[in-house]
């Protein structure tokens, strides 16, 4: 096999920025991971998920208050991918890689290529990438990560944050969002084999760029770290994109590519071979058995809560007084909803008052007692007591205390199969525009 070509004094630099730029971003970005450890991430201590975020506080809360002049405190738990200290940290990631770059340009100006580098490189980058395009995509395939909860059914669209509006688009249509994830998967695959790896790193470019775009449009706080697997698609990419943009802009005709060989012999490179798609399976089996998991548990086959559904309010009487259902009272319950739990709520029940609000409550329920314990996370001194009873299975009665209120409450339950987003799915043959209002005039 003769040498590899000298690289020219771009390519070389550039290479060396990347390589360092990832690494630091590998390093100290729990989000990269998290994913790589499959069943095992489950028995992490919970401080684990930010304790690399913690050994580099104190970087980037010196070049935050000395280089940038701003404030960037690290906000727990972290909830936003996209705090001030998320920026920072990124900035952190570039000043390092550029005084890395240098100082290794220096001291190592005569070499005429990285290629044994490059090769391992380009092996991590691309494993680690199908690791979060697994992580993302099966958390669609089992529709689980934009599914629509029951309060944004009754929830005025006007209330509606950006977030919301996105994960009800998407929510609201399983085959949808199971395709998506499809296509984030099938990018994951195609990047465990080594053969197909470009095609893989194209399709994850593609689809990375649409999510960043509506992460960026939609205020999803998760937009550094989808540009970062933009960025490691592009780094996947590049090597090839003379050949691709011969190969789609041109009329001229492309060989086949030299691709550097990890080993020299064909023993190692089989093992090699081998080592990568057992771990590409590893990564698919860890992330199809939790996924599974929290589908047994949360998802649409799983098992509800108590009186799990949304309630009317008939009659909300509070210490003896009865109160009817005018707008301007802001106490008064309208509709009262049981849900599952979903990772973006802080509990299964909820309230929507007269004015169209929602309050979100943490509830345990003791259905041998008939009782339901409320809490709201805001304000740890308010509690909810209620017993509950059931003529049938659509008429309820709640008793009890709200905060110091004594109330008693009257509900109907809502069919679900009457709101056109739960009941209304995918329709082949349609001879007009689909408007709900005007079919049930």
């Amino acid at each position: 096999m003769p040498p590899p070509a000298r690289w020219s004094l771009p390519t070389r630099i550039a290479f060396r920025f990347f390589l360092a730029y990832v690494a630091l971003f590998f390093l100290t970005e729990m989000r990269v991971m998290y994913p790589l450890m499959g069943v095992f991430g489950n028995d992490l201590p919970p401080d684990a998920l930010t304790r690399q975020y913690h050994l580099v506080r104190p970087v980037v809360t010196w070049v935050a208050e000395h280089l940038l002049h701003v404030e960037a405190p690290l906000i727990e738990p972290v909830q936003s991918g996209d705090q001030a200290f998320f920026w920072v940290l990124a900035f952190c990631w570039f000043l390092g890689a550029l005084l890395i770059t240098v100082v290794w340009s220096v001291l190592d100006r005569h070499r005429p290529h990285h290629e044994a580098l490059y090769k391992w490189f380009y092996v991590v980058v691309r494993l680690c990438l199908a690791a979060q395009l697994f992580s993302f995509g099966f958390a669609k395939v089992f529709p689980l990560q934009m599914s629509l909860p029951l309060t944004r059914l009754v929830e005025p669209f006007g209330d509606f944050a950006m977030l919301n509006v996105l994960w009800s688009q998407v929510g609201s249509s399983q085959p949808y969002e199971i395709l998506l994830g499809c296509a984030e998967v099938t990018a994951g695959l195609l990047l465990v084999v080594p053969r197909t790896a470009l095609l893989g790193a194209l399709l994850a470019a593609v689809e990375m760029t649409q999510v960043l775009i509506l992460n960026a449009t939609y205020q999803v706080p998760l937009k550094i770290f989808t540009f970062h697997l933009v960025l490691l698609s592009l780094i996947l990419v590049a090597p090839h994109a003379v050949r691709l943009a011969k190969f789609f802009v041109s009329d001229q005709g492309i060989g086949p590519v030299a691709r550097p060989q990890l080993f020299r012999t064909r023993r190692a490179l089989s093992l090699a071979l081998a080592g990568q798609l057992l771990f590409g399976a590893w990564l698919v089996t860890s992330q199809v058995h939790e996924e599974w998991k929290l589908w047994d548990t949360i998802g649409a086959a799983g098992p509800k809560p108590p009186l799990y559904g949304i309630w009317n309010v008939v009659k909300f009487a509070s210490d003896g007084r009865d109160r009817p259902p005018v707008a301007t009272d802001e106490n008064r319950w309208n509709r009262f909803i049981v849900d599952t739990t979903h990772s973006y709520q802080p509990g299964p029940v909820s309230s929507q008052r007269m004015n169209g609000s929602i309050v979100d409550y943490a509830a345990t329920f003791t259905p041998s007692k008939r009782a339901i314990v409320l809490a709201r996370g805001n304000d740890p001194t308010w509690s909810g007591r209620l017993t509950f009873a059931q003529s049938n299975p659509n008429k309820l009665t709640l008793d009890g205390f709200l905060g110091k209120d004594k109330v008693h409450i009257e509900l109907e339950k809502v069919d679900l199969d009457s709101f056109p987003i739960r009941r209304d799915g995918v329709q082949w043959v349609q001879d007009a525009p689909y408007e709900p209002r005007l079919q049930t005039r």
